[in-house]
């Protein structure tokens, strides 16, 4: 979980941790429902609906609120002061917000001022945060806040569970239930924000690289970025977005037309077709060739550099011959390669219900997970491996970074999100 590169700064305002807006504001579309999957792709190039106020952007971002200032028969301006009491008192209720008439506050307190409830938190040794929420439905999912010395990067997910199950990733492992819904999506970097302003920091980057393929949510997703580059909401600059991805075309090419100043990350962790069947299975693998000529398309539209993300797996696609097909894959075109050593899997997975820790029973299924065939062969690679798998793509002019993964030790780091309650509390 990684993002570019922001400012830094000071808490924003009324003590939410917020960056500014510095690129064009995006276009949005009305929100769904989360649900079940139903398609392989996203459908391309949907009806564009432009959101241009606020009373839609609240419809958009909190439905429950909106419908409810309808039956009050609410003028346009009590939706403005709704929206903006969201974004500017994070975590203050609406029995507290007294620009609203008493029998508004009423009303709208009870569907409360957040989409999701804080379960737990834990805090890295390097300062990485990470978050257990629970949606009303109590299904758990999990956010990060990671510091660096010159910026704050929130990592959000965007499904519980995930369907696409690469084989080295612990939120793969839990299985899909369903997509997040944009209030949901919002009220993660909310939460992540209150807390940075808190500690002193703002949040400048937001990266879609927590649970889920956000590809595959898409429509939530360009959502929810409407509502985090709103100069009246969190006020982010569409740059300091990213959103990484499997590799969906369909969604690769829909993005780029709607969101064309979002960063894309291009999780590829193999460069033949051969080695990455053993990582993605096949229900929503594509071909390389497919997936890569979709993302040349998308540097075509958007002029935006593509982040390549890549996992190494000791014995996997770690491999000098392996650097060399990936050099090939890549050379000549405008791309960061970041390299991050896989982060092995250290609790159990599957739990997504937000019943109370069962200290036996996660033992037990820690140990039936361990047992996988697939976790007990992944290991991480050397850091001469590491080293030399950069040096080869350096060589061969393609820029190259190696990632070091924050938050690794508290399951907070790249493929490690399980939403699983005992990894906060590890001496139960």
């Amino acid at each position: 979980m990684r993002g570019p590169a922001g400012s830094s700064g000071h808490p924003g305002r009324d003590g939410l941790g917020l960056g500014t807006r510095g690129a064009s504001r995006g276009r949005a579309r009305p929100s769904p429902q989360g649900g079940p999957l139903l398609r392989k792709d996203p459908v391309v190039g949907a009806a564009i609906s432009p959101l241009s106020d606020l009373q839609s952007l609240l419809t958009v971002y909190r439905p429950d609120l909106a419908t409810e200032l309808t039956a009050l028969d609410a003028p346009a301006y009590r939706y403005q002061q709704v929206y903006e009491h969201l974004f500017l008192r994070p975590g203050e209720p609406f029995a507290q917000a007294t620009a609203l008439p008493i029998p508004t506050r009423i009303a709208l307190d009870s569907y409360g001022e957040s989409t999701l409830s804080s379960d737990a938190s834990r805090t890295a040794t390097d300062g990485t945060t990470k978050l257990l929420l629970s949606g009303s439905d109590g299904l758990r999912l999990e956010t990060v806040l990671m510091p660096y010395r010159d910026r704050s990067t929130v990592c959000v997910s965007s499904q519980v569970g995930c369907p696409v199950g690469c084989a080295f990733c612990a939120t793969g492992a839990m299985g899909f239930r369903r997509n997040l819904v944009v209030g949901e999506i919002v009220d993660q970097v909310r939460m992540a924000a209150s807390l940075a302003g808190r500690l002193g920091r703002r949040v400048s980057n937001v990266v879609f690289m927590g649970m889920g393929e956000p590809l595959l949510s898409l429509q939530a997703v360009l959502d929810s970025i409407r509502i985090l580059t709103d100069p009246h909401g969190l006020n982010l600059a569409h740059r300091s977005i990213s959103i990484s991805t499997i590799g969906i075309p369909g969604g690769i090419l829909r993005l780029a037309r709607a969101e064309p100043q979002v960063n894309l990350a291009l999780s590829l962790h193999a460069a033949d077709d051969r080695t990455r069947a053993r990582l993605v299975p096949p229900r929503f693998r594509h071909p390389l060739a497919e997936i890569l000529d979709a993302a040349w398309e998308h540097f075509a539209i958007t002029r935006r550099k593509l982040l390549v993300e890549y996992v190494l797996i000791k014995g996997v696609n770690d491999s000098h011959e392996d650097a060399h097909r990936l050099a090939g894959l890549l050379r000549g075109r405008v791309v960061t390669v970041n390299l991050l050593a896989w982060n092995p899997i250290l609790r159990s997975t599957g739990t997504l219900s937000s019943s109370e820790p069962d200290p036996a029973k996660d033992r037990r299924a820690n140990a039936r997970d361990l047992n996988r065939p697939i976790l007990r062969t992944l290991a991480a690679p050397s850091r001469a491996s590491v080293a030399g798998f950069r040096d080869t793509l350096s060589a061969a002019g393609v820029k190259t970074v190696i990632r070091h993964s924050k938050g690794s030790r508290i399951g907070a780091a790249c493929g490690q999100l399980a939403a699983q309650h005992d990894s906060y509390f590890p001496y139960l």
